[in-house]
């Protein structure tokens, strides 16, 4: 992975010079959802405390909770482009027994830009960038600094059904770029099924301002670690200047609010079926899984 990492990092500071050319818009992040768009978010979840290990081995236990901030506002564009710009924090607390090899948090700074338009009324497509700091911030450097890239294709044969078909690059991840699928389908008045990543479930709405979700979804991020956090294991290098992959799959469902001005309020809360933190460099990984979680979310779209 690290030998690959700066000829991906130059490719994407390609794409972003290219996307603030004139007469061109700016493109934003596969993190940056859509739905979005146009807003500010905010949102705390907590993960209860839960047991680690490493193949059949004990290694330890982490509770995690994460806060997440974004914000954005419309770019102007030329006929049949929309352009987004904005900003995003999110710092992840990582609560872990001590001798567990996990950094305690980690955090990201970055700007959310975007660029959608159309090539036919059935076609659309959108470009997301997210530029900035990926790390445990002990030392910022060159080094935590990644540009997330989501390249979308979404086609929508008949209203209320959009087909989406992406390409995602990430330079931090042991497989920086892969392949991305999904569907969001108006059932019926008041359902709708999503399928795909981040999120697969439905959603029923029982009137305007009210909606039930349930459903999987997947969190986490990659970041670069500075902090020397020893030797884990033996025959393990020691993890320090290395980067970190942190994945929560959960299931659950909630409820969403929607008041007045388009301020929405969303309480979830479920399982977390799995938890992993991924040393690719190293060779080092941690699982763990059932252990509780909660989610509280503030939005307003502009």
């Amino acid at each position: 992975m690290t030998t690959r990492r700066p000829l991906l990092l130059a490719l994407l500071a390609l794409l972003a010079l290219a996307a603030v050319a004139p007469g061109r818009g700016q493109p934003a992040s596969a993190t940056f959802r859509p739905a979005l768009l146009n807003s500010f978010s905010a949102a705390y979840t907590s993960s209860a405390s839960g047991g680690l290990t490493r193949g059949d081995q004990a290694a330890g236990d982490v509770a995690l909770t994460r806060f997440t901030f974004s914000t954005a506002g419309r770019l102007p564009l030329g006929a049949g482009l929309r352009g987004t710009a904005g900003l995003a924090y999110e710092r992840t607390t990582l609560d872990a027994a001590a001798g567990t090899a996990l950094p305690g948090s980690v955090q990201e700074v970055s700007l959310a830009l975007g660029l959608q338009g159309s090539w036919t009324p059935a076609w659309a497509w959108g470009a997301f960038l997210r530029p900035g700091f990926y790390g445990d911030f002990q030392q910022l450097d060159g080094d935590s600094f990644n540009a997330p890239l989501f390249l979308a294709a979404f086609y929508t044969p008949r209203p209320g059904l959009t087909w989406v078909f992406g390409l995602s690059a990430n330079a931090f991840n042991d497989q920086p770029v892969l392949p991305a699928a999904g569907v969001r389908w108006q059932l019926a008045p008041a359902w709708e099924l999503e399928v795909g990543f981040p999120r697969t479930g439905v959603t029923y709405r029982v009137d305007p301002g009210l909606a039930w979700q349930a459903g999987l979804s997947v969190v986490g991020g990659n970041y670069r670690i500075t902090d020397s956090l020893g030797v884990p294991a033996p025959g393990i290098a020691r993890l320090a200047n290395t980067y970190l992959g942190l994945t929560e799959v959960r299931v659950g469902g909630g409820l969403t609010a929607t008041f007045a001005g388009g301020l929405g309020l969303e309480l979830s809360a479920g399982v977390t079926i799995l938890r992993r933190f991924d040393y690719p460099d190293r060779h080092y990984r941690l699982s763990g899984d059932g252990v509780g979680w909660i989610r509280l979310a503030l939005d307003r779209r502009f």
